[in-house]
């Protein structure tokens, strides 16, 4: 015969701090494996084309922006 144990609360929550610190030292092995060290030189950046910050509002037409949306998603999927 099987009995019915009801989850107290306490056991509830333990249950769920395990399954937090699982989740975060399953998630911090990938940085331990690769060493967290980058050999690759910093990328040249042209700035000469970027605008000034704050940048100046511009009005959108929404209808532009609607189809704008609808087509990316279509083409890439959501």
């Amino acid at each position: 015969m099987s009995e019915n144990k009801q989850l107290t609360r306490k056991d509830f929550l333990k249950g769920m701090g395990y399954t937090a610190a699982s989740v975060v030292a399953v998630g911090s092995l990938g940085g331990l494996l690769t060493g967290c060290t980058s050999t690759a030189p910093a990328a040249d950046v042209d700035t000469s084309q970027t605008p000034a910050y704050p940048w100046t509002y511009k009005k959108l037409d929404l209808a532009v922006v609607e189809a704008a949306a609808y087509k990316g998603y279509k083409e890439k999927g959501g």
